[in-house]
């Protein structure tokens, strides 16, 4: 039996806004704040916006590496809740050792080590122990917040390191240093995700792993590398949240992990197939920051901050699964 044709024509609507749903929802969320706030579109502003965003972006990459390369499941698919007390841990070892007198070289160094083991141990207790990626990584993140409140007492770990305060304070060609580490790390990622053989591994893995196996691709490797990838992204994002915060203050891995969480899977409404991308996850944390700024600035308290954002998530999620269900049924 044929549909009306305007019925026909409101489920074209109907999908044509879920397919779209990201940027409809980053044009309107900016339209509102430009409204509501004549500060919102300053150039000093949106500077802040960006600057805000680079060291969440860099990590909401990560995870969306893992997102990819783990599947969409969502008790079995990838994921990381421990990279907000990653680059929390590595904020706080970098300070520590630069106020015992060691360089950032060092420091940086030391604290970039311990945040890749902390993606290889979660690594291995997933892909090797095969345990739950949201039970393993859940558990790494509360050991991580212990261990933090061990090595800090929980107190601020004021830095006056030049180089630090260099990093945080720096331009090149009329920018922040902080947004081209963003930059170049977003187009590393992109390239690495969508240029490589490596990202096709990485998308075959999370799309169906027992073909990934028949082909040859070695699974368990792929979807390693993305939790170490994950590690590296934190640890780089810590050294940009070390300078512009000027050492280490308690609670950052847990105002971070909501905005990690939210990025990473409103990644995959920035695409036409509804799967997390690293383009999708780089919008989705300009769009993350300009909602904390926009908030900010027209003075929303905190608990409806952590609302909205809580109800972006299950829009995010049920978006692109509705959108994997009606491409499913069409194939």
């Amino acid at each position: 039996m044929n549909q009306p044709a305007s019925t026909t024509k409101g489920i074209v609507i109907a999908q044509l806004l879920l397919r779209y749903s990201g940027y409809i929802a980053f044009i309107v969320v900016a339209a509102f704040f430009s409204l509501a706030s004549p500060n919102f579109l300053t150039g000093a502003n949106i500077i802040n916006i960006l600057v805000q965003s680079s060291a969440l972006g860099i990590v909401a990459c990560g995870m969306t590496s893992i997102l990819i390369g783990g599947g969409n499941h969502i008790i079995r698919g990838g994921i990381d809740l421990s990279l907000g007390n990653n680059l929390a841990i590595n904020v706080a070892i970098t300070s520590i050792l630069l106020n015992q007198g060691h360089s950032l070289f060092i420091a940086f160094g030391m604290a970039l080590l311990v945040s890749v083991l902390i993606g290889v141990i979660n690594a291995f207790s997933i892909v090797k122990l095969k345990i739950i990626p949201l039970l393993s990584t859940l558990s790494m993140m509360y050991l991580l917040q212990g261990v933090i409140l061990l090595i800090t007492n929980n107190v601020t770990v004021a830095v006056k390191d030049p180089t630090l305060l260099y990093i945080g304070t720096t331009g090149f060609l009329g920018l922040p240093l902080p947004i081209w580490v963003f930059a170049i790390v977003g187009v590393v990622l992109y390239i690495l995700h969508n240029k490589t053989i490596f990202g096709n591994w990485v998308y075959a893995v999370g799309g169906n792993p027992q073909a990934a196996k028949i082909a040859g691709i070695n699974v368990k490797l792929i979807m390693s590398s993305t939790y170490v990838i994950a590690g590296i992204t934190a640890g780089i994002a810590g050294l940009l949240v070390s300078s512009r915060l000027s050492g280490s203050v308690p609670g950052i891995g847990d105002s971070m992990f909501l905005d990690i969480l939210l990025a990473g899977l409103m990644s995959a409404i920035f695409s036409r197939l509804s799967v997390p991308n690293i383009q999708g996850a780089i919008l989705s944390a300009l769009f993350v920051g300009m909602l904390s700024n926009g908030f900010t600035l027209i003075n929303v308290p905190t608990y409806w901050v952590y609302a909205i954002k809580g109800a972006l998530i299950l829009a995010a999620v049920s978006i692109s699964t509705t959108q994997q269900r009606r491409m499913i049924k069409n194939v």
